[in-house]
């Protein structure tokens, strides 16, 4: 494995941990900066985007139980 490479794994496994733990925290602001996160880093590496996929689909469980009143952070 290319160090690089995992090197990307590593920051972006560690991405979707977190991301995990805020969506089940109902921390959406920080859930959300979270992924626009480990999306910039799946367009550095396409290696990773199965974690951002596995990112999304567990946003998806959460997301009906969120508050439908509640902005969502944009990203910067």
């Amino acid at each position: 494995m290319n160090s690089d490479l995992g090197s990307f794994l590593r920051l972006a496994r560690g991405l979707l941990r977190l991301y995990s733990l805020a969506v089940a925290s109902e921390h959406r602001g920080v859930a959300d900066h979270l992924l626009c996160a480990l999306e910039q880093l799946a367009k550095s590496e396409p290696a990773i985007e199965y974690l951002l996929d596995r990112a999304y689909l567990r946003g998806i469980g959460h997301h009906d139980s969120a508050d439908p009143h509640t902005q969502r952070a944009k990203p910067q």
